[in-house]
């Protein structure tokens, strides 16, 4: 089979069903987040940044974050090849989400509920990648 090698170890196994899981998650939440804002406006203010439409541009990114998450999570659980590169574009769509929410933070002071999830979801991303990148060596 060409490929990366599979960790088989029960520790391995579990790193990875762990990451496709929390990956899994992670769109889903993305996609609950976004509805959740968009059906009742009240839940906004928390993680404005400012103006509205600050947080209105972080929409399509976040679908697209959303959907590499699902893809990511796929991926993984099947043991696919492609998993690691899926993984690494999902830690480095969230991290860029991170450093500009944080940006955004640190310039006007607001938007701190949402910086603190943001670093949540990359921290997390992180950590799956690490599990892949440790269990297709």
């Amino acid at each position: 089979m060409i490929g990366p090698a599979r960790d088989t170890t029960p520790r391995g196994v579990a790193a990875t069903r762990l990451a496709a899981g929390y990956l899994a998650a992670q769109g889903v939440a993305v996609a609950a987040w976004w509805t959740l804002l968009l059906a009742w406006p009240p839940a906004r203010g928390p993680f404005e940044l400012g103006d509205p439409s600050v947080l209105r541009s972080f929409l399509l990114p976040d679908v697209g974050f959303g959907l590499a998450s699902l893809l990511a999570a796929r991926l993984v659980a099947r043991g696919r090849p492609a998993a690691l590169a899926a993984v690494a574009v999902t830690t480095g769509a969230v991290g860029y989400s991170t450093a500009m929410t944080l940006g955004h933070v640190a310039a006007r002071g607001e938007g701190v509920v949402g910086a603190v999830a943001m670093v949540l979801a990359t921290a997390g991303s992180a950590l799956c990648l690490r599990a892949v990148s440790r269990a297709t060596r």
